[in-house]
């Protein structure tokens, strides 16, 4: 690879090693994660062979967005492990190895998951780069390491017998130590560490990219198989039977809402069960109609269109048992009020809808890769999941129903993050004064203030803002 080359990689990985640690392994980093994402971005355009791939950026950065207007931690580490899967996804396209056309179903997920691994094999790449031209003083350095090797053991044995022996050397031995955890913590040395490991990382990634002789990823897929049509319409006939039924029965008691139930069911508890068991036995069903279709999609005659029937029947079906899923979530949020997971569950579901939807469309024409359709998909409802403010939304569910019924989860509410702090300062105008006492003690004990200008974040400065105010008054 030549030098101009070798210097501008050399250049990416000092640059992503000491932005990483700098400004990504920084207690509650804030704005500085979107500072880093548009470093990352820079340097691509700089040095990446094309720039149609870098459109990846956007979804990066949405997840980058994600600290800087939420306080709410719980997205940060799954976070780096879709921003690796983008990474990889983006590497792919650089190299023309991904195709969302022509790959076969399961390489849409597969490629990406291999290409993880692959800058892991150019870890000792800047480290040959560093040595070429300085072999004659390679045998050197080798007997440097053996003798720093052998010297400080013996530098520490002889460091504790004399520290032993005399107390006035004991005493500058540890106020050195003590200098030395001063300047190298536990979490400075962590930090440089794994920025140097990211930093290599992504110099792995690129020198990939740009590396005229590289490995392409391989990924054989399975062969379709021919189905037998007839057994698999026996048995999609049987299972649809019983689904028959079971829709009967919810148009019947569930969506009617009657006015009595057998067995001296009360309606709320009826409905607000199953919910669970419809979501997996949903999930069955789609991955049922996907490998039917592909055990049959290159058939034709009469017992190829009954199977097509028999599936679009069984997604309709599906549906059924999505908008009863929903409407028993509805029913318990209802009676209960929002919580983190129930409002995670309402959107899983509005994009499994979305997903059926494309399900219908496999069935009908089953000459595009639903599995890319399924990827991009979750990775908007991921996306969503990053800047649509859900401790917020939360809140207001519960706090609401609080005035409303007076039995919200005022408890609950005060768990979440930073997020909630102008909902959680509406319950100050409840009549409720251990309510106002548990808002007003919540706001005092939650200590969480700017440090660095790396943590400047939307969330935080309104929890500030709602703080002081409420310190102000009480005063």
């Amino acid at each position: 690879m030549e030098r101009i080359m070798q210097r501008n990689l050399l250049l990416y990985l000092a640059i992503s090693a000491v932005t990483f640690s700098f400004l990504i392994l920084f207690e509650r980093a804030g704005a500085s994660v979107l500072i880093f994402m548009a470093i990352q971005c820079i340097c691509l355009v700089l040095w990446a062979p094309k720039k149609k791939p870098l459109l990846m950026f956007i979804p990066l950065s949405i997840l980058a967005l994600n600290a800087f207007i939420s306080a709410n931690t719980m997205w940060r580490v799954p976070n780096f492990f879709v921003a690796m899967m983008l990474y990889s996804v983006m590497a792919l396209w650089f190299t023309g190895q991904l195709s969302f056309k022509k790959d076969a179903l399961l390489g849409i997920i597969f490629k990406p998951l291999i290409n993880v691994f692959e800058p892991l094999r150019y870890f000792k790449t800047p480290i040959e780069w560093g040595f070429e031209g300085h072999k004659a003083h390679l045998h050197i350095l080798k007997r440097i390491a053996i003798a720093v090797g052998i010297s400080i053991p013996l530098l520490i044995f002889l460091l504790i017998m004399l520290a032993s022996a005399d107390a006035i050397f004991s005493l500058a031995v540890r106020e050195f130590i003590n200098w030395i955890e001063t300047l190298l913590s536990i979490g400075t040395i962590f930090r440089i560490i794994f920025g140097i490991i990211v930093g290599f990382y992504l110099f792995g990634l690129l020198y990939y990219i740009n590396k005229p002789d590289r490995k392409p990823i391989e990924f054989d897929p399975p062969d379709a198989k021919k189905g037998d049509t007839l057994i698999i319409n026996i048995v999609l006939s049987s299972v649809l039977l019983i689904y028959t039924v079971f829709v009967a029965i919810q148009f019947r008691y569930l969506f009617a809402q009657p006015d009595g139930l057998p067995f001296g069911l009360n309606f709320v508890t009826y409905a607000r069960r199953g919910f669970f068991e419809l979501m997996v036995l949903a999930g069955i069903n789609i991955f049922s109609i996907l490998m039917t279709v592909w055990l049959t999609k290159e058939q034709v005659g009469k017992g190829a269109k009954a199977t097509r029937a028999l599936c679009f029947y069984l997604c309709a079906i599906t549906s059924v048992l999505l908008v009863s899923s929903f409407y028993r979530m509805w029913l318990y949020g209802a009676d209960d009020g929002l919580t983190r997971m129930r409002f995670l569950v309402f959107g899983f579901l509005i994009f499994k809808a979305i997903g059926i939807l494309a399900t219908f469309a496999y069935i009908v024409k089953p000459r595009f890769n639903i599995i890319a359709v399924y990827c991009v998909v979750a990775l908007v409802y991921y996306l969503c999941l990053n800047v649509i403010p859900m401790d917020m939304i939360v809140a207001r569910s519960q706090i609401d129903r609080y005035f409303e019924t007076g039995r919200g989860g005022v408890a609950y509410v005060l768990t979440l993050s930073p997020d909630v702090a102008p909902q959680a300062a509406r319950l100050f105008e409840s009549d409720n004064v251990q309510t106002q006492d548990a808002v007003r003690l919540h706001f005092a004990r939650t200590k969480i203030d700017y440090t660095s200008w790396r943590q400047w974040n939307l969330s935080v400065d309104r929890f500030i803002r709602v703080r002081d105010g409420i310190a102000l008054v009480n005063q």
